[in-house]
């Protein structure tokens, strides 16, 4: 919860600062253009965590993953080179039916992070059988690093930035250096909640990256914010989990909840 306080506390210093300035509500930004079907523009907010490694198991379905210790914030740094690339991912079993939504899988220079261990987790959550391809009926195609220099289309970039990058990916919208977003093309994925995770997901980080890159394409499909069903419940993905989970339990993917 410290990290909530202190990006409420900065987000109340900026609005006194800026007179006209948009309110910030975290994940509610200001609509940009979006890749069909129309999406809005979305910041979504996170904060962190420190607790003892442990086990988490979804009583429902068995699934688990293993969670570990949340680093400090300050292995998170503010700026990398400022520089994108596109970057590889690894072969798999693509689907044969549904509308074909191009991707590419994008990385700053300087984050300190393995790239083939990025673009295989985001690879593993879109084509997971719980993922957008089976609620929206669409079938996820990459974009290779030759096709994008090629100039091949690309729908959705899904792209891990700095904060301090990810605050230029995301402007007009004012992410803090804290937030993630979706703007334009692009599904802006923020390196500090990429390595910290959210306070709804504990210290199970690998989770919470699921719950982030589902979000954030998901309004690049069109997909609005949601709301808790129930308490008890688990969350729909579009639901705001890291800014609440309105009484819901969190959950990361599309379909399931």
């Amino acid at each position: 919860m410290r990290l909530r306080r202190t990006l409420a506390a900065t987000i109340a210093l900026v609005l006194v600062a800026s007179i006209g300035y948009r309110q910030l509500t975290k994940d509610d930004p200001t609509p940009v253009r979006a890749v069909p079907p129309a999406a809005s523009a979305s910041t979504t907010s996170a904060s962190t965590t420190s607790a003892k490694p442990s086990r988490a198991v979804d009583s429902e379905d068995g699934s688990s993953s293993t969670e570990t210790a949340v680093p400090d914030e300050s292995s998170v740094p503010q700026h990398g080179t400022g520089k994108i690339t596109v970057v590889s991912v690894p072969p798999a079993k693509a689907a044969t039916s549904g509308r074909a939504v191009r991707y590419t899988v994008e990385i700053e220079g300087g984050l300190g992070v393995d790239a083939a261990s990025v673009a295989s987790k985001v690879q593993e959550v879109l084509l997971d059988s719980r993922g957008w391809q089976k609620v929206d009926g669409i079938r996820f195609v990459n974009v290779s690093p030759d096709e994008a220099k090629g100039g091949a289309p690309v729908d959705i970039r899904v792209t891990l930035a700095s904060p301090g990058l990810t605050d230029k990916l995301c402007a007009p919208m004012q992410t803090l250096s804290q937030v993630s977003c979706w703007n334009g093309e692009r599904s802006v994925l923020n390196l500090r909640r990429w390595v910290l995770g959210d306070d709804s997901y504990g210290t199970d980080v690998a989770r919470y990256r699921e719950y982030q890159v589902n979000h954030e394409v998901g309004h690049g499909l069109g997909h609005q914010h949601r709301s808790c069903p129930a308490k008890g419940q688990r969350a729909p993905v579009m639901v705001q989990q890291t800014l609440g989970l309105q009484g819901c339990q969190p959950w990361p993917y599309p379909s399931g909840a």
